[in-house]
């Protein structure tokens, strides 16, 4: 599952999926919150590299940094900050990334010393196995858990909103909103709209829709229904002679 960049959204990365036999999934522009769980360790990652790269940023006597210098350090505290991203027990897990991926199986009793450099019998293994597997299924069912309960978190936070759930209709009239001018504050953007001219749904998908001009092109993409409005045309014009 990647957003629709370049970089991912091409001819080498969806011929490597086929070859791998791998479905690929590309998010609707503007909607981190559809890739949840790579957008949250993307939040993790940088925040720990933030802190590696500028460690004393918080102290007093600290001498004043340039802020435009700090990123150029990063790739020195990258290995260290996997590693601490490895060893933190995830809380939808309940387990830490190292004992799941490698097969670490926690509250067992350590293995006595003087019996570390024999080779284990088949019955250790068929037991150590069995105890990865299971503590595999265990973080699976967490996950699961986790998973759930924000999605009806997450649903009751819209339902009580004051626009509800939003659905929208092949055929129906709507704006897009300007998502990528949010965080650009020159000057000249703050004339220009927020949403844009009327588009016509097409299809749906999930939450998202796919769009067309009012003279029938298809416009590329997905688009999250959080980025969409219904196109209300002022009463007496032509615009609501559209429908």
């Amino acid at each position: 599952m990647t957003d629709g960049g370049k970089h991912f959204d091409n001819e080498e990365v969806k011929t490597w999926c086929e070859k791998y036999n791998t479905k690929r999934y590309v998010t609707p522009a503007y909607a981190p919150w559809v890739n949840g769980l790579v957008e949250g360790t993307n939040k993790l990652l940088l925040g720990r590299l933030k802190y590696m790269c500028a460690p004393h940023l918080g102290e007093d006597n600290i001498e004043d940094v340039s802020p435009e210098s700090i990123p150029s350090h990063w790739s020195d505290h990258f290995d260290l900050t996997i590693e601490h991203l490895n060893t933190r027990i995830l809380p939808s897990f309940k387990f830490l990334l190292k004992e799941l991926l490698l097969g670490l199986v926690i509250n067992t009793p350590c293995t006595p010393l003087e019996e570390t450099t024999n080779q284990p019998s088949l019955d250790d293994v068929h037991v150590h196995s069995a105890y990865v597997s299971q503590q595999r299924t265990d973080a699976l069912a967490n996950a699961v858990a986790h998973a759930v309960k924000r999605k009806a978190a997450f649903d009751r936070k819209v339902i009580s909103g004051p626009q509800g759930e939003v659905v929208f209709e092949p055929g129906q009239l709507v704006q897009i909103y300007a998502s990528d001018i949010d965080n650009n504050f020159k000057s000249s953007h703050k004339i220009i709209p927020r949403w844009s001219a009327p588009h016509r749904i097409v299809s749906k998908h999930t939450n998202s829709y796919t769009l067309e001009t009012l003279e029938g092109f298809p416009i590329g993409g997905w688009y999250h229904a959080r980025r969409l409005q219904h196109f209300l045309p002022w009463t007496g014009t032509l615009g609501g002679y559209l429908y």
